[in-house]
């Protein structure tokens, strides 16, 4: 037999107990625990433990249903002794003494163990039978052993007591961690770790009955420190129903601050628990002493459960009516005394019945609190059972609406939409409209329906002309403006307006408040697109925007991703990229998913433009795992679209087509989607219908001014698509045009990349200096990405005209860019040409590899050892080990000696 895990010190003092009987000397033992504390774990292991010893035992159980049965615990313990069957047990001092005298005789022949748990159920008539034979005891050959539940209303009965006092105490204590410890080595078969007996012994307090349960739930991982263990759902329920159980046997005030103190949380003190429960300062103190008793709260001052579970049980306990009635008065209760608005609020949330004004100022003061510690989904949900209780009109519900809206934007921004646009019918002002319409995000707007939008052109026309109004009316004013001309509500002439409307400004626009800030943006951005300044102006203007601009996260609800455009367009890349990085922390530390979601569609855009594929791509992955595709419109990701373009990505192309409307937006701007189509046909090799897509963008793009070339070069895709299906001609008519617009706008990569497609089309030495042209174009720019594919085309070029040495250096300096950038195709065409004994070994490969795997593996494919690798990097050498061999697994290599072959792909000692 298996010991009793921590109960050795009473199992021993049972068995003395027991060696007394034979001699003669009865004793009396009282095991006394609360709830779950063991104690009829190691009542049930005693008539073993008897019978060894050579003890008969005789043995009751009570119970509540029972006690009106007289003799009921008697009749348990005699009937199954030769002849106790025919000893009636009735009432009287004849029969009484002949059941004494019973038991003493029978155990003159075998000693007895006299064994009965529950002693606070017995019935009036047993319990008199049993004091009377615990006076005995001294002189019979008898050792009785009474399990009482403390906590217990009859464990302080009279009889019960006496019976106690006369006994032997042995209090089953919680047990201590090193006893946790070996019975989760018993469960797990092995050696529990330190993390899974803290968190055993965490969850249950060391009282047995939670440790099952914790014991339960146990899984042979490591659990992190504080793990909650979660109970499997048969071991939950029974610990659920033991503890209904007991709770329900409890008087009403024991039940009551159960359930109060079930309501308040453990934050809650006694005093506040007993006003809550309805009960004076020594009802409180007493019910809160039965509760620990029982088992149910930890020792020391403050009153709390000892599980979880015993807070669901005395939640349970309640009916509806119940529920409604104690979370209200708690609520009321929390808010007069001057506690904290959330705690009030978290318990009207329980309720719906009441609508009363003090439960909304309740909620709207929590609401504002939850915000202020960045919890704005608490915030909404106070807000939203607050709109419960509110009037279905006027301008306190616009009020509430509005708060809703500021809370859900970072997290639910089309919930925010259409609570805005609920508050524009609602607020009976001009000015009022305006600043719930100025909070509306433009990129929200945007995919508003037209009678949206409409609605908010009309309070920005009943509002008026910004210049003839002043404070924040005229803020207002400003950036229904912005939203206004960002989504060109009027069709595409509003769009060539901007530059206009720019110059009007003056020469150095003010931008003093944000909302000028973000006016000179849209202008910017409306400039941009339609080519009505020259990038070096656009750059100009976007850069002061930028240095009066702060770098945080809620600039996403603003205008202002669109200067990530502008300045991507005029490559004037130097302080959008800290600036972004900034905002990006910002966010992250809040956590909420919309702004890291658009800041991360800005960093894709920004690393696109510098021909970091690799990078562009894993932002545009963040920003579809953050949920960008549940809530944005597809033209507010235009970085994501033009990130897929370029990367060749069919599978990004199609997860991006299935969240989207087929339609373009408003009719008149052209949908990006077309652009995804004609990259997917391109991809899978069917030029012809890629270039009906592109041409269709760009016959959309015409019709709505969009002109620039270096935003989306429509016209340089056509044209290489032209080349491809044979149609010369109309190639370089396209690329001509392009090229106009390029010089006229600017940039280098814009000439370059379209003097590429002009040289690709035109044969002959004409055709390779007008790929030199594009190389030292872009040369000059950022975009790593196009000039490895001009140097790869210049190259193929070259050894195709026989001047191999200059061919060659121009595809190895087009590999090492693409590998450089994570272009993996551009370099493993480079190392097909160059025919590199790497070139078979995938130049895709080593694409794949971390810049600091790439640097480790070079270093080790030209001999040096780890230990120099890690000096010389300043690294540890298990950092050196690590992205060895996470090298090794990409590149599909055993170990160092077939590194060698990658040497060519891999930088070297000499690259440091």
């Amino acid at each position: 037999m298996t010991p009793l895990r921590g109960r050795q010190r009473e199992l021993d003092l049972i068995t003395a107990a027991m060696e007394s009987a034979h001699r003669g000397e009865g004793r009396l033992l009282a095991v006394t625990g609360g709830l779950g504390s063991g104690k009829t774990a190691l009542l049930r292991r005693l008539p073993a433990l008897a019978e060894r010893r050579g003890l008969r035992a005789l043995t009751a159980g009570c119970a509540p249903q029972e006690q009106d049965f007289p003799f009921g615990v008697v009749s348990q313990l005699l009937d199954p002794l030769p002849g106790g069957r025919a000893l009636d047990p009735v009432p009287g001092p004849d029969r009484f003494a002949e059941l004494l005298s019973f038991v003493t005789e029978y155990s003159a022949g075998k000693p007895l163990l006299v064994l009965v748990d529950d002693l606070q159920w017995a019935d009036p008539p047993s319990l008199r039978w049993l004091g009377a034979l615990a006076k005995r005891l001294p002189g019979v050959r008898a050792t009785m052993v009474v399990g009482v539940r403390e906590g217990e209303p009859g464990a302080d009965a009279p009889p019960v007591q006496a019976l106690t006092e006369r006994a032997v105490p042995l209090h089953l204590a919680p047990l201590p961690v090193e006893t946790v410890e070996a019975l989760v080595a018993d469960h797990l078969g092995r050696p529990g770790g330190a993390a899974h007996v803290a968190a055993c012994h965490q969850a249950s307090g060391g009282n047995p009955l939670f440790l099952t349960a914790a014991l339960a739930a146990l899984v042979p991982d490591e659990p992190s420190p504080g793990h909650a263990l979660a109970v499997p759902e048969p071991r939950a329920v029974a610990l659920h129903e033991r503890l209904t159980v007991a709770l329900r046997s409890q008087p009403a005030p024991v039940r009551r601050l159960a359930r109060a103190l079930a309501v308040l949380g453990e934050d809650a003190g006694l005093e506040l628990a007993g006003d809550l429960a309805e009960l004076d300062t020594a009802g409180s103190e007493e019910a809160a002493r039965s509760l620990r008793r029982l088992g149910l709260l930890t020792d020391g001052p403050a009153p709390r459960f000892v599980h979880p579970s015993v807070r669901e049980a005395a939640e349970e306990s309640m009916t509806s009516a119940e529920h409604e009635d104690i979370h209200l008065r708690a609520a009321h209760l929390l808010h007069s005394g001057g506690h904290p608005a959330e705690r009030a609020a978290a318990r009207l949330l329980a309720v719906t019945s009441c609508h009363d004004d003090w439960t909304v100022e309740v909620l709207r003061s929590a609401a504002t609190a939850a915000r202020r510690r960045g919890a704005p989904q608490d915030a909404a949900r106070y807000l939203r059972r607050a709109l419960l209780g509110s009037s279905s009109s006027g301008a306190g519900r616009a009020a509430l609406l509005l708060d809703l809206a500021a809370s859900e934007r970072d997290t639910d921004p089309q919930a925010a939409l259409r609570h805005l646009s609920q508050t524009l019918l609602l607020l009976p002002t001009p000015a009022g409209r305006a600043l719930a319409a100025a909070r509306i995000p433009p990129f929200l707007l945007g995919s508003c329906p037209p009678p949206v939008i409409d609605t908010v052109a009309k309070v920005a026309a009943d509002l008026g002309d910004p210049d003839g109004l002043g404070g924040a009316e005229r803020q207002a004013a400003l950036r229904l403006e912005a939203r206004l001309r960002h989504i060109a509500v009027a069709g595409p002439g509003e769009i060539g307006r901007c530059a206009e409307r720019l110059r009007a400004l003056g020469g150095t626009p003010p931008i003093h408040t944000a909302a000028e800030r973000e006016l000179v943006t849209v202008l910017l951005h409306g400039a941009t697109v339609t080519q009505q300044m020259t990038a070096a102006d656009v750059a100009f203007h976007a850069n002061r925007v930028l240095q009066h601009e702060p770098a945080a996260p809620s600039h996403v609800h603003t205008a202002l991703p669109h200067l990530t455009g502008v300045l991507v367009a005029a490559e004037s890349l130097e302080a959008i990229g800290p600036w972004l990085m900034i905002a990006r922390e910002r966010a992250r530390r809040d956590g909420a998913p919309a702004p890291r979601a658009v800041i991360a569609t800005e960093l894709a855009h920004l690393q696109l433009s510098r021909g970091r594929l690799q990078e562009a791509r894993a932002h545009a992955e963040e920003a579809l795992g953050l949920g960008m595709t549940e809530w944005a419109t597809l033209s507010s990701m235009a970085a994501l679209v033009m990130v897929t373009v370029h990367s060749r990505d069919t599978g990004l192309a199609r997860r991006l087509l299935a969240h989207h409307r087929e339609i373009a937006d408003h009719d008149f701007r052209p949908s990006p989607l077309q652009l995804l189509r004609g990259s997917v046909a391109a991809v899978e090799g069917d030029p012809a219908t890629a270039l009906e897509y592109i041409l269709d963008w760009g016959r959309s793009a015409e019709r709505a001014e969009w002109r620039n070339p270096a935003l989306v070069p429509w016209r340089t895709w056509a044209a290489g698509l032209y080349h491809r299906l044979g149609r010369t001609q109309q190639a370089l008519e396209l690329a001509d045009e392009e090229y106009e617009r390029a010089v006229a706008w600017g940039t280098p990569v814009a000439m370059g990349r379209v003097q590429r497609v002009r040289g690709a089309a035109t044969p002959g030495e004409r055709g390779i200096e007008l790929l030199r042209e594009s190389a030292g174009l872009l040369e000059k720019s950022v975009n790593t990405m196009e000039a490895a594919r001009t140097e790869l085309l210049l190259g193929r070029r070259l050894l195709a005209a026989g001047r191999h040495a200059e061919g060659e250096v121009r595809l190895r300096r087009a590999r090492d860019q693409a590998l450089a950038c994570g272009v993996p195709w551009i370099a493993e065409r480079a190392s097909r040409e160059l025919a590199d004994p790497a070139g078979s070994r995938t130049p895709v490969a080593v694409a794949a590899l971390t810049r600091s795997e790439r640097r480790v593996a070079g270093l080790a494919a030209s001999g040096v050892p780890n230990k120099d690798i890690a000096e010389r990097l300043e690294v540890s050498s298990r950092a050196v080990e690590k992205h060895l061999t996470s090298a090794y697994r990409k590149l599909h290599v055993a170990g160092r000696a077939e590194l060698a072959a990658f040497s060519l792909l891999l930088p070297g000692p000499a690259d440091d």
